[in-house]
């Protein structure tokens, strides 16, 4: 049977759509890492057979929440596949991969605010906007979009249809059970997703050399090591001196900045690390705490707990300020004198987008163990974190859903051999496929071997 006619089989057949209907929405969430990859799928107008998800020339969409339409946290998307008469809206909320694969499961995670209370973590399940309070005419909102955009006035009521994650099931804080909603349909594993530790910006930084508003610590803290890692996140905090050995920086303090129970960014850094990717951390915001949206373009440093940001961008944004003067030329609210800054994790679209109050450029990024992030120390096993990008389905996915999972699959996929993401050894790409890689990961937290 043509794709076309499956197209109008499964609408009508799961009652989505009469003849006259409107056309069928289907939700998307997960990775916030590998959001700008997929985003520059699902927005291209090229086809399915030259990168693109939907049939080439059909695509029209609105983006809210980044000035980058890749980087948005919201979209509706809408165009055709497989020639179909029929178009498909997709319904976008990028919240990051372990509540995306939650909201998929249409379960909820529960999350540890700054003073240690239980709260509900955002994303799971998430909340969507609704389709027709949006015009696609290719708007690019830097903002999120008033809660009355939203279907239900923003209150999660559905999960999703589709999951994008950075790692598996088997290490999920929703594992896979057989027969319930957590036996998501595992479509494969699109690519490899990448990442970068890295420095807060500071002053005077021209992409190149040290910012000249950095402190010597902070260029001294060029290169951390993964038992030196592993401590920062367990306490959070350290001397500058812990990392660097130089005595004259023990006055200096370095605070972890990182993301919340939601993100797969996370579960990959303490997966990838062999810290354990179940176990609490201590981190830190900058702004003004990370429920402040939109974040505010203030060095103002909070302690979170086990908390943190729920997306990439959120931590982009963090460790980008330096209004009023750089964070080495602050006084440390918390530790006393002046000058202290802070480290991240990230993936390397986030950290490179200037939207993002700047960035951090990657002068700013530190080298692990000698290696800094990069496509060659990736694919040659040199620089250990990074992970497996799988899309998700919710469990029983059929009909329109399941068709568009799998030219979603196909199409981002392809997208990663358009582009020749990872072709370049020296590049910070985003994401490299999955023929380039010269050694594999044998489970979600194992290092790279051959």
């Amino acid at each position: 049977m043509k794709i076309t006619n499956q197209i109008a089989v499964a609408l009508i057949s799961l009652g989505v759509v009469s003849l006259a209907s409107a056309d069928p929405v289907i939700y998307l969430t997960g990775s916030t890492a590998f959001r700008s990859t997929a985003m520059t799928a699902i927005l291209s107008q090229a086809g399915t057979n030259s990168g693109g998800v939907f049939d080439a020339g059909s695509v029209t969409f609105a983006t809210y929440g980044n000035s980058a339409q890749n980087s948005a946290n919201y979209a509706v998307v809408h165009g055709t596949i497989g020639g179909a008469a029929n178009g498909i809206y997709l319904d976008i909320a990028w919240s990051g991969s372990e509540a995306g694969i939650a909201s998929a499961c249409n379960t909820s995670l529960a999350n540890v605010d700054r003073n240690g209370n239980t709260i509900p973590l955002a994303g799971s399940p998430e909340i969507w906007l609704n389709i027709t309070n949006v015009v696609l005419n290719g708007q690019v909102v830097s903002t999120n979009p008033p809660g009355s955009y939203f279907e239900n006035n923003g209150v999660p009521f559905h999960g999703a249809d589709l999951a994008q994650s950075d790692t598996s099931q088997a290490i999920s804080w929703t594992p896979f059970v057989a027969n319930t909603q957590t036996a998501l349909k595992d479509y494969g594993v699109e690519g490899i997703v990448t990442f970068t530790i890295t420095r807060n910006n500071q002053t005077g930084n021209t992409g190149s050399g040290v910012p000249s508003g950095a402190s010597s610590s902070w260029a001294n803290c060029s290169n951390i090591s993964l038992p030196q890692l592993n401590t920062l996140f367990s306490g959070g905090v350290v001397p500058a001196n812990f990392i660097d050995g130089v005595a004259a920086d023990a006055t200096t303090t370095v605070y972890l900045v990182g993301r919340n129970l939601g993100s797969g960014t996370r579960m990959n850094a303490l997966g990838d690390s062999a810290y354990g990717a179940h176990r609490s951390v201590q981190q830190y915001s900058v702004g003004y705490g990370i429920e402040e949206t939109p974040h505010q373009n203030s060095l103002i440093l909070t302690n979170e707990g086990n908390g943190g940001y729920e997306s990439g961008g959120d931590v982009a944004k963090a460790l980008g300020i330096i209004t009023p003067t750089g964070s080495c030329q602050q006084a440390d609210p918390f530790n006393g004198g002046v000058n202290w800054f802070a480290i991240g994790y990230v993936g390397p679209s986030d950290a490179l987008n200037t939207g993002n109050f700047g960035g951090e450029p990657t002068n700013c990024w530190m080298t692990v163990d000698g290696f800094l992030s990069s496509n060659s120390t990736i694919e040659n096993g040199q620089f250990w974190y990074w992970g497996h990008e799988h899309l998700n389905g919710r469990y029983q996915i059929s009909g329109t859903a399941d068709l568009m999972g799998n030219y979603l699959f196909n199409g981002i996929t392809k997208s990663l051999a358009t582009q020749n993401l990872g072709a370049n050894p020296a590049a910070h790409d985003p994401a490299i496929q999955n023929s380039l890689m010269n050694v594999v990961k044998n489970s979600d937290v194992s290092f790279p071997g051959f």
